[in-house]
C-alpha cells in the first residue's frame, strides 16, 4: 500500500504561503486558528460557509478563474452540436464547428445580450440565430448577418463576434475557464488526463448513459466536503460500506487534483463483485468529483456549481461505453447504487451540515487525521479547503 507523507501535505501549504498568504492572516475561529498541519488545524470557521461576502469573492476569485467541468466529448461530437450551461454564474455555450474544431462562447447576443440557445442539440440552420433580432453568427462566433444594418453608419460586423472562453480537453472530458488570460490546462491540472487514462484508457470514447441534476440546499464547499473523505461511509451508506473495503491502496496529490484508489468487497445481491476489484475516485479543483464503481466500465462525474451562499446546483453525469448503458446488469446496479441511495444519502448530510453551520452551536471542528494517513483520513478535505484559502488570498 502506497502512504502519502503528512510532510506533503505541508509543504504544499507552504508553498501556498510563500506565494500569497501570510501566516497571521490564516482565518481563525472559535477553536484557533486554520494551520498548515492537518494533524493539528481545526476546520474552517463556520463563516466560510454561510458569510455572503465570502460566497462572492468565491464566485470572483475561484469559479471564474478556474477550469470548470462542463461536459464531455461525445455531447459535441459531429459538427452543429452545441450544449448550454452556467458556469461562475456565467452563461456559456460550446459548440462543434464546420471545421469540426470545439469551441466556447458567452451565451449571449452581442446586439443587445439576449441569450442565444437553451439547452443542447444539433443546429439544422447555418448558424446561431439570436431569437430576439435576428442577428446570426457562424459556428467560429464570427457574425454573419444582422438584419437592416446596411444603412447603420459604420457598422461592422466585425466587431460583433461572440466573446470567447477558454476550452480545454482531456481524456474526453470538457473544461472552460472564464479567466481572458488563464494558466493553461495542461499546466494547471498537470498529469489529470493521464492518471485519469490510465485506469480508464477508453473514457474519450464513452458516452453519456444518466445526466441528473441536484438542487441542494448547502454550500458548494460542503458538498465537495463530504466527497473528500470516507469517514462517514460506514455510518452513513450502509449498502456502500457493503462494496468499499475500509482500506486505501494508493493516494496521489497534486496541486489541483486528487487520486484514490481503494478495493472493494464481496457487494451485494444484484452488485456480486469479485473481492478486490479496484474502486477509484478523483477529486479536481475547485468543484469536480468523480467515481468509478467496481463491477462494470463507469465514471460518475459530480460537479458541485455554487448557486448561492447556502445552495448547490450538483450536476452528475455517468459515462459508460457505448451500448452497455441499458444492457449491463451490474452497471444498471452501480447506477441505481448511486441514484437512488448513495447520492439521496448524502444530499440528506449536507444540508443537515448546512444548517448546522448557520446556528450558534457550532463554529469548528477537527480534520480527522492520523500519521499513516489511514482510509478514513481527512487530509483531502484539509488540501482542498487550503486551495480556498490560497485564492482568497490570491483575489486579495
Amino acid at each position: 500500500m502506497e502512504r502519502r507523507p503528512v510532510s506533503i501535505f505541508r509543504r504544499t501549504g507552504e508553498q501556498i504561503m510563500n506565494e500569497h498568504m501570510r501566516m497571521d492572516r490564516l482565518p481563525r475561529g472559535e477553536r484557533g486558528a486554520f494551520t498548515l498541519d492537518p494533524m493539528t488545524s481545526p476546520t474552517l470557521p463556520s463563516r466560510y460557509y454561510t458569510d455572503e461576502r465570502i460566497y462572492r469573492d468565491e464566485m470572483r476569485a475561484i469559479h471564474q478563474r478556474s477550469w470548470c467541468y462542463v461536459g464531455h466529448a461525445s455531447d459535441i461530437a459531429e459538427p452543429g452540436m452545441y450544449f448550454t450551461d452556467t458556469v461562475g454564474e456565467q452563461p456559456i455555450l460550446v459548440i462543434r464547428g464546420g471545421d469540426s474544431v470545439a469551441r466556447a462562447f458567452y451565451n449571449v447576443c452581442q446586439h443587445r445580450g439576449h441569450e442565444l440557445l437553451k439547452g443542447r442539440g444539433r443546429l439544422k440552420t447555418r448558424g446561431i440565430s439570436c431569437p430576439y433580432h435576428a442577428w446570426l453568427y457562424r459556428l467560429d462566433g464570427t457574425l454573419a448577418a444582422a438584419p437592416m444594418t446596411e444603412a447603420v453608419e459604420r457598422f461592422d460586423k466585425t466587431q460583433f463576434t461572440l466573446k470567447p472562453i477558454a476550452l480545454a480537453h482531456a481524456a474526453g472530458l470538457l473544461f472552460v475557464n472564464l479567466d481572458p488570460a488563464p494558466l493553461p490546462f495542461e499546466e494547471e491540472m498537470a498529469g489529470f488526463a493521464a492518471n485519469l487514462e490510465s485506469f480508464l484508457p477508453d473514457v474519450s470514447r464513452w458516452v453519456v448513459a444518466e445526466r441528473l441534476h441536484f438542487d441542494i440546499k448547502a454550500n458548494w464547499k460542503v458538498v465537495v466536503d463530504n466527497f473528500s473523505e470516507a469517514y462517514h461511509i460506514p455510518i452513513a451508506h450502509p449498502q456502500l460500506s457493503k462494496v468499499l473495503e475500509q482500506e486505501m491502496v494508493e493516494f496521489v496529490e497534486r496541486p489541483r487534483w486528487t487520486f484514490n484508489r481503494f478495493k472493494s468487497k464481496a457487494g451485494f445481491p444484484g452488485l456480486e463483485l469479485v473481492p478486490g476489484s479496484p474502486y477509484y475516485a478523483w477529486q479536481a479543483w475547485p468543484h469536480l468529483c468523480m467515481l468509478s464503481l467496481p463491477g462494470s466500465s463507469n465514471l460518475v462525474v459530480l460537479r458541485m456549481a455554487p448557486n448561492g451562499v447556502a445552495a448547490c446546483a450538483e450536476r452528475v453525469d455517468i459515462y459508460t461505453p457505448a451500448g452497455k448503458a441499458e444492457s449491463d446488469p451490474k452497471l444498471l446496479a452501480v447506477r441505481d447504487l448511486f441514484m437512488h441511495m448513495f447520492n439521496i444519502e448524502d444530499i440528506a448530510i449536507v444540508e443537515s451540515v448546512q444548517r448546522g453551520l448557520q446556528s450558534r452551536g457550532f463554529d469548528q471542528g477537527r480534520y480527522i487525521c492520523d500519521r499513516a494517513t489511514s482510509w478514513f483520513s481527512e487530509i483531502q478535505l484539509h488540501w482542498f479547503h487550503l486551495q480556498v484559502l490560497d485564492a482568497l488570498a490570491a483575489e486579495g
